[in-house]
């Protein structure tokens, strides 16, 4: 059996259990003192917190079974903006810890449910997309951006579990054009198996590679969000293919 092979699934939560219950212990008596604060500055605690468990757990909890590795192609792009990424796995949400800045999440419903990530993706503005109307969770996004908080999204909406990219929904790139953000094109490779659909691991490599932005003016030079979301899937799709040197079937 090569190392590829190995499933090292129980030392892998075993580890994440363990390095969860450290990190709980760390920060308790932060949250206390972060509870007597004003509901905006313990929104950003919140989202500190969930930035520090999700670089936890991908450089420290899953290794040396599982290496992740951040390529920075934003070209020093600061901006709040909007995170468009790829969505092949489970840990797609925890990924977006390698960016390195706190950020909110519009999720598919469940990773609001989680123990502890859940918890404070409540209380640091995360948007459930199953909860809200279209022009709710443009408004929150627009609030956020206001805020200079950056807004992560999945516009697959389910997760492929293989190398195949779905299609994207239109909502996140519709509200990009009306509130003039920046997007950001990111691509996540290597992790279709790390979980797989059974949560199981493998051990491999992912990489997270952040391509250039899109300017406002340029994200509404497109005449709709159905255009808009096409062109940044065909970016994704192709720098995904450069990444694992494969050639589309698409």
């Amino acid at each position: 059996m090569t190392m590829a092979q190995w499933r090292p699934t129980p030392l892998i939560y075993t580890s994440m259990l363990l390095w969860t219950v450290g990190y709980c212990a760390v920060m308790l008596l932060p949250f206390c003192v972060a509870s007597l604060l004003p509901e905006e500055a313990r929104g950003r605690f919140s989202r500190w917190v969930i930035l520090q468990y999700g670089r936890v757990m991908v450089y420290r909890a899953v290794w040396p079974f599982v290496r992740v590795k951040f390529e920075d192609g934003a070209a020093g792009e600061t901006r709040p903006g909007i995170y468009v990424f790829n969505h092949r796995s489970a840990s797609d949400p925890f990924l977006v810890a390698t960016l390195n800045i706190p950020v909110i999440q519009a999720v598919n419903g469940w990773p609001m449910r989680l123990p502890f990530f859940g918890f404070f993706a409540r209380r640091g503005g995360y948007i459930d997309t199953t909860k809200l109307s279209y022009e709710e969770a443009r408004d929150r996004m627009g609030r956020m951006l206001e805020r200079g908080v950056s807004v992560a999204a999945f516009p697959e909406g389910t997760r492929s579990g293989s190398r195949r990219m779905n299609q994207f929904r239109s909502g996140v790139f519709k509200a990009a054009r009306e509130l003039g953000a920046v997007i950001y094109p990111c691509c996540i490779v290597g992790n279709e198996e790390l979980p797989d659909r059974r949560f199981r691991f493998r051990c491999g490599r992912i990489r997270v590679r952040l391509l250039p932005p899109l300017a406002p003016e340029e994200v509404r030079s497109f005449g709709n969000a159905f255009l808009l979301k096409n062109h940044i899937r065909s970016r994704i799709q192709r720098e995904i293919e450069r990444m694992e040197g494969i050639a589309s079937d698409e």
